[in-house]
């Protein structure tokens, strides 16, 4: 992976008209916010690692699959189990040189994706090239070493975070440097290599950041977009980092993280708007839950407790293929005929986590219908609008805003054809359980199909289109659309693990769980996504990597030797739904798919820590490695059997008092906040005595706002940042 920031004579990919010097860059990112050049000189406490994070797949159950056929007419159909059809729709179309309304894309039952059924695939375009030249159908379907060459999986990567905390226990400065191996294609890569730094900008207040990031070519299968896309890998060193603050600090990791909490509505430190906020309860609600003030610290030797905290986006701020100014995010088109039955046209992509449901859902509650009298139509592009597919965790969001949208239009006629019948006033009118009637007497109305033939007298079928579109919202500079959100979700887990120290076994007990996801539309969906994320993640932290030999070839594709863990495995998983009601979201709801798989690793990691008194920097954590380093520490601390080992323990410093309080008051800050009728705007800067009204770049010359390295820090960049030496090339025009 590093050799890719290296000039070299065998590029990955031919230059073409845009390249990175001679390397095999694919993409830099440098980004400067805040009081970078004294955060650590303010700092009484600073922390330092280098992590190692292996590649891991997503495991879906489903392979790859297509099948593509011809008609008479010159028409293509396209089977395929895709999460973004609009994308594949758009690629085949100038792959093909056909218009677009000559496609008709067909979105099958998928049977899982989790960001690796999200690109445009070659065996697609291959599928319908061959079926065109067949003239017959034409099917390819992957085996599972196949999916994993294909794989889009999580990145490679190598990230060193180093964090500072001042003497009133604030954090004063963040600094990554992230290099991240991208494979042999882009895939989402530009946008990842910006969300390994953008992505732990928040939940807490912070004083200064610095992120240098870079995404590299290599000859192995091609990464991507994976559940907690290119947020897990930097929250967890962010986590574990905070965990090391704490006890140079003295004080108790959670009201650490209480202490530091931006409020709602306010902005972080790189612009992005956070509107509802629910991490303080997160904290609170998995501390008590789980017993935390009691066991902390205060457990035997190979038990340990472990808290992780996260933060995500609710939806993508810009679409990738339009300009958002002509086009919408979403669209949703309704049609109610003579039967009152409600088709919902829609082109969200329903991958297993229950959208065709949340916007039936959305749908009949505007319109006080009970869910067996809606339909919806989401699986093919002929009869579904537009819509950008299922990742970034958009789908309720912006798919359910625009159902809410068409409905409400509906509604309105509705209202409008019973006041014609009945002489009462609209504004006296509400629907609820097929019938429209007068909210302060319910004995005066009409029943829904009444109103809905009285609507249909001069028009026929009730038709309406609902759309949804991101406020405005970022600053101005380089990069700044990378992490918009219209919402953002939070998420705090406690895990409790055993380690056997004599063979590096890690096991984890109980995981409580906590995730604000706005409002829950569907709780038991809710707690689906938090327990199926704890799964993932544990994966991740415990046993899958993807294992490369020396010349890139994948030892593991299969399922047999790639260790996802199994039911035995899984732990006691307590999911907690955290309600802070969107102010933007569908009936105040946010994104609950793939924030909550983000606090799992570090828990884990700080759990460990607390269990035996070790810090580890690489993960998977498994038995051998796990040996090795206790091993290691045995050798260190002049002890020659595991079992001698000391697990921590914590005497609180003065700090904690102080800590305490500051969260206290914060709390009701927070409180005031949600509660009043005029808000003044909130600037990350605030907790280190900036005027929270106004920008702290506005205030101050040393809070600065950089996208571009200085002279002097090209002199001695880290490691990713090592990609600003080399000149960048952009050949505009023909050749």
């Amino acid at each position: 992976m590093k050799k890719g920031l290296e000039d070299s004579e065998n590029p990955i990919h031919d230059r073409g008209k845009y390249h990175i010097g001679e390397a095999n860059i694919q993409k830099r990112v440098f980004q400067e916010f805040g009081e970078v050049s004294s955060m650590q000189n303010k700092a009484i406490a600073s922390h330092k690692s280098n992590w190692t994070f292996k590649g891991v797949n997503h495991g879906f159950t489903e392979p790859h699959a297509v099948v593509a056929n011809w008609d008479p007419r010159g028409r293509l159909t396209v089977y395929t189990p895709q999460q973004v059809p609009h994308y594949l729709h758009r690629s085949l179309a100038d792959v093909l040189d056909i218009p677009m309304h000559q496609i008709n894309v067909y979105r099958t039952f998928v049977g899982g994706g989790f960001g690796g059924k999200s690109d445009p695939f070659p065996h697609e375009m291959c599928a319908a090239i061959l079926a065109r030249k067949s003239g017959r159908p034409v099917r390819i379907t992957f085996d599972r070493e196949e999916v994993f060459w294909t794989n889009r999986g999580r990145h490679p990567s190598h990230i060193e975070m180093n964090l500072h905390a001042d003497s009133e226990g604030r954090l004063c400065g963040v600094a990554t440097d992230a290099l991240i191996d991208g494979g042999s294609f882009a895939s989402f890569g530009h946008v990842t290599t910006y969300y390994n730094g953008v992505l732990h900008t928040a939940p807490y207040e912070i004083g200064g950041f610095h992120y240098t990031g870079a995404r590299v070519w290599t000859n192995k299968p091609a990464s991507g977009a994976m559940r907690g896309h290119g947020a897990v890998n930097s929250r967890c060193a962010v986590e574990v980092g905070l965990d090391d603050l704490s006890i140079q600090l003295q004080v108790d990791p959670i009201t650490f993280r209480l202490a530091n909490l931006l409020p709602p509505l306010s902005a972080t430190i790189t612009g992005f708007r956070i509107t509802s906020m629910g991490m303080r309860e997160c904290l609170e609600k998995v501390r008590a839950a789980s017993g935390w003030d009691d066991k902390f610290r205060k457990l035997p030797l190979g038990h340990g407790f472990g808290v992780g905290c996260g933060f995500f986006i609710s939806g993508s701020g810009l679409p990738i293929h339009w300009d958002p100014n002509k086009f919408p995010h979403a669209t949703v088109h309704l049609k109610i005929d003579m039967d009152g039955g409600v088709t919902i046209h829609t082109g969200a992509a329903d991958i297993g986590q229950g959208s065709d449901t949340v916007v039936a859902q959305s749908v009949a509650e505007v319109l006080g219908l009970p869910l067996d009298m809606i339909r919806v139509r989401s699986q093919e592009s002929d009869t579904s609008p537009v819509d950008l597919g299922s990742y970034s965790s958009r789908v309720t969001f912006m798919n359910a805003n625009a159902a809410i949208s068409a409905a409400m239009k509906i509604r309105e006629e509705l209202i409008v054809a019973t006041a014609e019948i009945t002489g009462v006033e609209v504004n006296k009118l509400v629907i609820g359980d097929r019938r429209i009637y007068v909210k302060n007497d319910p004995g005066v109305g009409i029943s829904y199909l009444e109103a809905l033939h009285k609507a249909q007298e001069d028009k026929g079928a009730l038709v309406a289109s609902g759309a949804y579109r991101t406020p405005p919202m970022g600053r101005a500079h380089k990069g700044a659309a990378a992490g918009l959100a219209p919402a953002y979700s939070f998420s705090a887990y406690v895990a409790e693990v055993k380690v056997d120290v004599e063979t590096g076994q890690t096991k984890v007990l109980n995981v409580w769980a906590a995730h604000d996801c706005g409002k829950a539309l569907n709780p038991l969906s809710v707690e689906g996504q938090i327990i199926g994320s704890c799964h993932m993640g544990m994966g991740q932290v415990l046993s899958e990597e993807m294992v490369y030999g020396r010349t890139g070839h994948l030892l593991n594709a299969n399922l047999l030797d790639y260790k996802i863990p199994t039911v035995h495995e899984m732990p006691n998983v307590f999911p907690i739904i955290v309600e802070s009601n969107d102010p933007e979201g569908p009936f105040g709801a946010k994104e609950a798919g793939e924030g909550p798989l983000l606090p799992i690793l570090p828990a884990v990691c700080n759990a460990v820590y607390d269990a035996i008194g070790m810090r580890v920097n690489e993960l998977p954590l498994t038995p051998d490695r796990m040996y090795k380093n206790i091993e290691k520490m045995c050798k260190e601390q002049g002890i020659s059997d595991p079992r001698e080992l000391k697990n921590p323990t914590l005497e609180h410093s003065e700090l904690q008092q102080t800590l305490a309080k500051r969260a206290e008051k914060h709390e009701q800050r927070d409180i005031e906040r949600r509660n009043s009728e005029s808000i003044e705007p909130y600037h990350n800067g605030a907790l280190f005595g900036f005027d929270a009204t106004i920008p702290p770049d506005e205030q101050s010359d040393e809070w600065v706002v950089s996208v571009t390295p200085t002279e002097e820090y090209l002199e001695n960049p880290r490691l990713a940042g090592s990609a600003w030496k080399h000149v960048e090339r952009r050949h505009r025009g023909d050749d």
